[in-house]
């Protein structure tokens, strides 16, 4: 039924706009003709059908395309609005007031489908909140119950075990952390409280920070990064270069090379980490910015699949853009391009 009403439209348009050039064209060629400003030849009749119908073919034409434009005018909105939702963006909605004979119960299924992912999402999204806040007291008591065994006099086995317990508290502890600070940030559109602070002082606390990891692994570190002063949420940001410091060590193999520059522009500040590690395939890194996504094969076995996800959600709010580029057994790298924020620009409410 949808369909036939559908072609029914399409086919009274064209018919509409057809005869609508017709009876425009013969009206201004009759016109035009007792009037005097033009003249046929009777000896060649030919000549005004030719132009009868020229100008008919003008009219329907352009007749046509702006009857079209308006009625395929609805379908543009819905592809727009689909992309947006791809996007997982589930706030969109399209209007149920008149709009058109066949459009306005796609627009409703539309609203109704899209409401529906969002109730999903945000039942989602509550229960791993609530499940993570739970989590952390009785994973708290663990680790320390951990501790407090390895301080004791144990065997070699049971030293294993209660370091493994150990591990695996700290390893479940980051990860509700990272589930509580990204359901926090994706409540949020803006930042509030920042501050002036010396973002290549903040990469290189990072990197010293880190200095454990790279160094049992005897990576090398290649830094060129010039004094930049940034305004923005230092907290946040320290997250960001963390995230991507933590991922170049765990990727890169023994002996492997990590690099980090800072490049200042008029318009940005543009922070590339560099590593010599295993690589991505494209399909991979369609994909590594996706919540809980864990690739197969060796990335599977590090991380919890939430760190590029916060990296990507507060570099938004931050009016900045990061991408990666990556090739197997090569190497990766990412790309941070931040605004030159001042604070002469307005602070809007936010976390």
């Amino acid at each position: 039924m949808k369909t036939f009403k559908l072609l029914t439209a399409l086919v009274v348009t064209m018919l509409v706009t057809l005869h609508i050039g017709l009876f425009a064209s013969s009206g201004a060629v009759y016109l035009l003709d007792r009037l005097g400003i033009i003249h046929f030849n009777p000896s060649i009749a030919w000549i005004p059908f030719f132009e009868l119908s020229t100008t008919a073919c003008c009219i329907s034409i352009a007749l046509t395309a702006i009857v079209t434009r308006k009625l395929l005018a609805p379908l543009h909105l819905l592809a727009d609005s689909m992309e947006q939702v791809a996007t997982g963006d589930f706030s969109v909605r399209l209007s149920e007031a008149n709009p058109g004979l066949w459009m306005h119960d796609v627009n409703v299924n539309f609203n109704k489908m899209v409401t529906e992912l969002n109730s999903t999402e945000l039942l989602q999204s509550d229960f791993i909140q609530n499940v993570s806040h739970e989590i952390k007291t009785p994973l708290a008591a663990m680790d320390g119950y951990a501790t407090l065994l390895l301080s004791t006099n144990l065997n070699p086995e049971q030293a294993q075990y209660a370091e493994r317990i150990a591990a695996s508290c700290h390893k479940l502890s980051s990860l509700t952390g990272n589930i509580l600070l990204l359901s926090k940030l994706e409540n949020q559109q803006i930042i509030s409280e920042k501050t002036t602070f010396s973002l290549d002082e903040q990469i290189r606390q990072v990197i010293l920070t880190a200095q454990p990891l790279w160094s049992a692994r005897s990576q090398n570190i290649d830094l060129e990064l010039p004094e930049i002063s940034y305004y923005g949420r230092e907290d946040l940001l320290w997250q960001i270069w963390g995230n991507l410091l933590s991922n170049a060590i765990k990727f890169t193999p023994q002996g492997g090379m990590i690099s980090i520059r800072i490049v200042e522009g008029n318009e940005n500040i543009r922070v590339m980490i560099r590593d010599t590690g295993i690589g991505m395939t494209e399909d991979v890194q369609a994909h590594i910015f996706d919540k809980f996504y864990q690739a197969e094969g060796s990335r599977s076995t590090h991380g919890n699949g939430l760190g590029l996800a916060l990296v990507k959600k507060i570099v938004a709010l931050c009016d900045g853009k990061i991408s990666v580029e990556s090739q197997p057994d090569v190497g990766s790298v990412f790309t941070v391009i931040l605004p030159r924020a001042t604070r002469s620009q307005p602070d809007m409410a936010g976390l």
